[in-house]
């Protein structure tokens, strides 16, 4: 379900009245939008990287230590690398970002993860990380099955937000409204 700000629909008129207008106008009001989306991002991923989560499984050590197994560095920083990468969180906070599409119909400030940023395996990881009760996955070596419960962390960080992204966006709206009104 689409969050709908207060002053969309003076963003939508101000797009339309954009449409017609150079680039560089049209780049402000984008560049505005992407300042205003930027802390919900960092937000975001700090709270999927945040403490907390339901696993007491050693599955990111495991995989630190596979990951630095094939790794032909011996350096220290090689293991500082793989142990950073190698965490469920860590790629979904990493796949986690924003667009800003400002043309003359439509206008959007949209959050995502990207799930093709991590492996194949593990593509739905992120929507069921955003999930309550979660999945349910094999115990490495064993034949039985485990809930592994997810913890919210999108739309709720977007929502406590809401406020901040509304002030962000009658900011980015500013520029160009000034710019078309002619007193920039």
């Amino acid at each position: 379900m689409p969050l709908q700000i207060e002053g969309a629909d003076q963003l939508r008129e101000l797009a339309a009245r954009l449409a017609g207008c150079d680039k560089e106008v049209r780049a402000a009001l984008t560049k505005g939008l992407r300042a205003a989306a930027k802390p919900v991002v960092a937000e975001i991923r700090a709270e999927v990287k945040g403490p907390g989560g339901r696993s007491t499984g050693s599955g990111s050590q495991a995989r630190a230590a596979y990951r630095l197994s094939r790794s032909k560095s011996t350096r220290a920083s090689a293991a500082a690398s793989a142990e950073k990468r190698s965490g469920l969180r860590a790629t979904i906070a990493a796949a986690t970002g924003s667009s800003v599409t400002t043309g003359p119909d439509r206008t959007n400030v949209t959050f995502r993860m990207k799930s093709s940023q991590l492996p194949p395996t593990q593509r739905t990881l992120g929507k069921r990380w955003n999930m309550a009760k979660g999945w349910r996955h094999p115990v490495f070596g064993h034949d039985v099955y485990v809930q592994q419960l997810g913890r919210p962390y999108f739309d709720k960080v977007i929502r406590a937000n809401q406020p901040v992204l509304e002030a962000g966006v009658r900011q980015a709206m500013a520029v160009p409204e000034r710019i078309l009104s002619g007193t920039l």
